[in-house]
């Protein structure tokens, strides 16, 4: 039996006034997870927006988008008869006259880090979360 299953891939960013700023996350336990994007699944018959909310509440606290921004098309893999199809997307949560300062992590998030662009490139380890941070970049210069 063939199963496909689709997930949301958010790069909370906020734009300030000298620079932009990436959110990127460790879930629990640290060691055996990299930093990256609010990462979830779609529920059946989730609409995506409705998915990306739900998982930016429940891994940042953030409640809002400013901007929500569709990064890429969405990327496929498969794995014997199972199929991923991701969503990436951009979530603008801060701006220059309101920078969010704090963020709430929820149960299953170890750790937290605004970085800036070459800094999240870096900490980055999977190469289409490379390639979606660099259009995301890219869109918003």
């Amino acid at each position: 039996m063939w199963s496909l299953e689709h997930r949301v891939r958010v790069f909370v960013f906020q734009v300030l006034d000298q620079r932009i700023e990436y959110l990127l996350l460790r879930h629990k336990p640290r060691a055996e997870w990299p930093l990256g994007p609010v990462v979830g699944a779609l529920e059946p018959g989730e609409h995506l927006e409705d998915a990306i909310r739900r998982e930016v509440q429940a891994e940042t606290g953030l409640r809002r988008p400013v901007h929500l921004l569709e990064i890429m098309a969405p990327q496929k893999e498969l794995f014997g008869d199972t199929g991923v199809v991701e969503w990436p997307f951009g979530w603008q949560a801060g701006t220059p006259s309101e920078p969010v300062l704090a963020v709430k992590p929820g149960p299953m998030i170890g750790e937290v880090q605004w970085l800036s662009f070459d800094a999240a490139f870096h900490e980055l380890e999977l190469p289409a979360d490379r390639d979606a941070l660099v259009r995301l970049q890219t869109t918003l210069q």
